[in-house]
């Protein structure tokens, strides 16, 4: 009985998609509702913080770029509704001279966390504003 059970977990564990991808932590979008009113100024001062670029093409798609530390990474904000997504486009050491070039991605998807960080801080505080401005006209 311990043999067919075993052979059922490694055959499940075999037959489970190999597409699966797990879901990182800058992923999750983040809802700026109606509180936003400029999102392309808000979305430039949240991501030009830490050194990244801004950029918005003429389709209208939104990038940030990172030249830092030997690393080029590129993200692209999702824009979805009333929130805001990142998605990792690319990341690279084009430069590096060193023996290891390998992308060290613990790095990017830190880097990338704090992006998603300071979106959400500017986001807040523009909820915020507009909490305490609502305060004061009732």
């Amino acid at each position: 009985m311990k043999h067919i059970i075993f052979a059922l977990i490694v055959c499940l564990g075999l037959c489970t998609p190999a597409s699966a991808t797990e879901l990182q932590y800058y992923q999750d979008p983040i809802p700026y509702g109606n509180y936003v009113k400029d999102l392309d100024s808000t979305l430039t001062k949240a991501v030009e913080r830490n050194h990244w670029l801004y950029s918005k093409d003429e389709a209208g798609t939104r990038y940030a770029d990172l030249d830092y530390k030997s690393y080029k990474i590129s993200v692209q904000l999702v824009i979805k509704g009333e929130s805001v997504a990142l998605k990792l486009l690319d990341a690279q050491r084009p430069d590096c001279g060193k023996k290891r070039c390998q992308v060290d991605m613990d790095k990017v998807e830190g880097w990338i966390v704090k992006l998603r960080r300071n979106i959400a801080f500017d986001i807040t505080k523009l909820v915020r504003d507009d909490a305490i401005r609502r305060s004061f006209t009732d």
